[in-house]
């Protein structure tokens, strides 16, 4: 049988807002919202201890992406379990068997008050073998340049860049950071891409949708003075991955 090893993707900002996946976070600017936390944890890393404990890997037939959803209550149940892209039957079934018997969470709350929210979270899943063309040869230095310069996307990667903060330290940079233009009624999108380097550093930053009035150059200005990532890394090798951040705005 073959062996597979899962990566979590957490595509969620439980600062400000659940954000909706596709393999990009979102962070919203403005609102009095908490999110829901597991375990007394806001980063969701507890979260995904539990299922990579509960998790029977064995039943995965093949390497892919599955991403589920599910919504927590006012009460902190785990409610309305449903899979949002399927990879198999199998998986889809051993999640959903996970999910039912996880523990209470503490529920979001908006204005004070206990509210029902709902997650979205992936799972990929990728064959672990000893694929010796895998470019893990690092006795040959060109072939680790190599490496380095590619870039490489979020899913591809087998350790994803980290914030040192964590994701929910991400948001919290960008939302003390970000200014917001003084324009009465704007409502809208930035969405905005950059590499984590090797070293940590973001470049390439892009504005791939603006709504104007400096939203986007005022993105790249805090991205510019963000601090260094712990960069992606594949085959223990660390690399450059790029990431794609969009920002909601409501003036």
């Amino acid at each position: 049988m073959k062996a597979f090893i899962l990566y979590f993707m957490l595509l969620f900002s439980p600062l400000l807002c659940v954000a909706q996946i596709g393999g990009e976070d979102e962070v919203y600017l403005g609102g009095d919202r908490i999110e829901a936390t597991f375990r007394g944890d806001d980063t969701m890393v507890k979260f995904g201890e539990f299922i990579n404990s509960e998790f029977d890997y064995s039943k995965v037939t093949k390497p892919g992406k599955m991403v589920f959803a599910f919504t927590i209550d006012e009460q902190g149940s785990v409610k309305n379990i449903k899979i949002v892209e399927i990879l198999d039957m199998e998986s889809a079934t051993e999640i959903i068997r996970v999910l039912k018997k996880c523990p209470k969470w503490m529920p979001a709350k908006k204005g004070g008050k206990p509210i029902s929210v709902e997650i979205k979270y992936p799972m990929v899943f990728r064959e672990k073998t000893n694929d010796i063309k895998n470019l893990e040869d690092k006795s040959n230095p060109n072939n680790q340049t190599e490496i380095e310069k590619k870039v490489y996307g979020i899913n591809d990667v087998q350790k994803i860049p980290e914030f040192g903060g964590g994701l929910v330290g991400f948001y919290k940079f960008i939302a003390q950071n970000y200014k917001t233009p003084d324009e009465e009624g704007l409502k809208g999108e930035v969405l905005v891409t950059f590499t984590v380097d090797v070293d940590g550093s973001l470049i390439d930053i892009k504005v791939i949708k603006d709504l104007g009035y400096g939203t986007g150059k005022e993105a790249i200005r805090v991205l510019k003075i963000c601090p260094k990532w712990i960069p992606a890394s594949q085959n223990n090798i660390p690399v450059r991955c790029q990431y794609s951040l969009p920002i909601k705005i409501k003036t």
